[in-house]
C-alpha cells in the first residue's frame, strides 16, 4: 500500500468544495488527490488545481487512472448507482455521497456490484462521523439512559443561504432529478433514527408540502413518524424553507427508561446581527452539523478500511434501510395512509 491512497472526485460542486476537498487537505499526509471530473470544466480544474491533478469532464477518466485506489462520489443523486457500478467494475473503493440512491432497486445494484468487485462501498452520512453524535451513540451503548423509546430531531434551513440551493437555477430545485427535503436532509434522520433506536422500522406516516415561492416543485417540507418493530418511536420535521437569515438549526432529543439526552445547534452559537435585511446569524452554517471534522473521519473511515482490508463501521445495508424508510415516508404523504414496510422495504 503507497504511503498515501490516491484519490479521484467525481462531481466538483458545492458539497465538494465546502466538505470533501478540505477533508482531504486535512488528511494530506494520508490521501493523495489525483484526477477530479465534473461536467463543468472550470469546476473540475479548480478542485484539481490545489493538487496537481488532472481534470476531465468525464468521470469515466477519472476511473482509468491508474494511480486511483478509490473514489469520492459527490454528484446528484441521480448519478449514484450509474458512477458507483462503474467504480466497482474498475476495481475503485467508493465514498459516495447520501442518498445511497432514489430507488432501493438502484440501491441494490450498486451494493452488489461492490460486493462482486470486493472493494468497499461507503455511503456519506456525515452525522455518523460528528463528534455530538458519536457521544449520544456512546452514551446510549453504557445505557445513561436506559431503553431509547423517542427520537425526535428538527431540522430547519433558510431559503436564499448561498449554501442552501433548493432554486429551479441549481439541480436541487429541479423536480425531474432532485428528492428534496426527504432524500437530501430527513434521510439523515432516518439514518440516526435506525442508529439511535437499534431496530428496524415497521411503518411510516408522513406529510410533505412545497412552500418556496418560486419553487416549481421539489419538496421543500416534511414531517414524519416511524414505528419500530421494538415499539419506540422516530419523528422528525425537515423543512429549507424558514425565511432568509434564520438560522440553520438542528435540534435532537431522546427519551429512553432512565433518561433523555438533547442536543441543539444553538448551543454554540452565540451571536446574532440585526441587519436592515435580516437576521444573520455569522458562521452559523459553517458551524453546525456540516463541518469538516465530520467529513475527515469520514473520508478516514474509508482509507483505513482500505489499508487494514477491514469491514466498514457503517455497511451500505444500512444506508439502504435509511432510504427505504425516507421512501415510504414520501409514499405516504402521496396516498394519506400509514405505510407498512417490510424486510426488504416498503410492503
Amino acid at each position: 500500500m503507497p504511503a498515501r491512497v490516491g484519490l479521484g472526485l467525481i462531481g466538483c460542486g458545492g458539497i465538494a468544495r465546502s466538505a470533501h476537498l478540505p477533508a482531504m487537505a486535512q488528511l494530506a499526509d494520508h490521501v493523495e488527490l489525483l484526477a477530479t471530473a465534473d461536467p463543468n470544466a472550470d469546476a473540475a480544474a479548480a478542485a484539481a488545481s490545489g493538487w496537481g491533478a488532472a481534470a476531465f469532464t468525464d468521470y469515466r477518466a477519472v476511473l482509468e487512472h491508474p494511480g486511483v485506489a478509490a473514489v469520492v462520489i459527490a454528484s446528484p443523486e441521480y448519478a449514484h448507482p450509474g458512477q458507483v457500478e462503474a467504480a466497482a467494475a474498475a476495481g475503485k473503493h467508493v465514498l459516495c455521497e447520501k442518498p445511497i440512491a432514489r430507488t432501493l432497486q438502484e440501491a441494490d445494484r450498486m451494493i452488489a456490484a461492490c460486493a462482486r468487485a470486493g472493494v468497499h462501498l461507503l455511503i456519506g452520512h456525515s452525522r455518523r462521523h460528528t463528534r455530538r453524535y458519536h457521544e449520544v451513540r456512546a452514551a446510549i451503548d453504557r445505557g445513561d439512559i436506559g431503553t431509547v423509546r423517542l427520537f425526535r430531531e428538527n431540522e430547519r434551513r433558510p431559503r436564499g443561504h448561498p449554501q442552501i440551493w433548493w432554486t429551479p437555477a441549481h439541480w436541487t430545485g429541479n423536480p425531474q432529478i432532485s428528492g428534496g427535503a426527504p432524500m437530501m436532509n430527513a434521510i439523515h434522520e432516518t439514518d440516526l433514527m435506525r442508529w439511535f433506536i437499534g431496530a428496524e422500522a415497521s411503518s411510516v406516516t408522513a406529510e410533505i408540502n412545497v412552500t418556496i415561492e418560486g419553487n416549481v416543485g421539489v419538496t421543500d417540507f416534511i414531517s414524519l413518524t416511524v414505528a419500530f418493530a421494538n415499539g419506540a418511536i422516530g419523528s422528525a420535521e425537515v423543512l429549507n424553507c424558514a425565511p432568509p437569515g434564520y438560522p440553520a438549526f438542528h435540534q435532537m432529543e431522546l427519551y429512553g427508561t432512565e433518561g433523555a439526552i438533547r442536543a441543539r445547534d444553538h448551543d454554540i452559537t452565540g451571536l446574532t446581527r440585526f441587519k436592515d435585511s435580516g437576521a444573520d446569524v455569522p458562521g452559523h452554517y459553517d458551524m453546525l452539523l456540516h463541518n469538516l471534522p465530520a467529513y475527515a473521519r469520514q473520508l478516514w473511515e474509508l482509507v483505513d478500511a482500505i489499508r487494514h482490508n477491514r469491514p466498514l463501521r457503517m455497511p451500505p445495508s444500512e444506508a439502504r434501510a435509511a432510504l427505504a424508510i425516507a421512501l415510504a415516508a414520501v409514499r405516504s404523504a402521496q396516498i394519506g395512509e400509514t405505510v407498512m414496510l417490510s424486510d426488504g422495504g416498503v410492503a
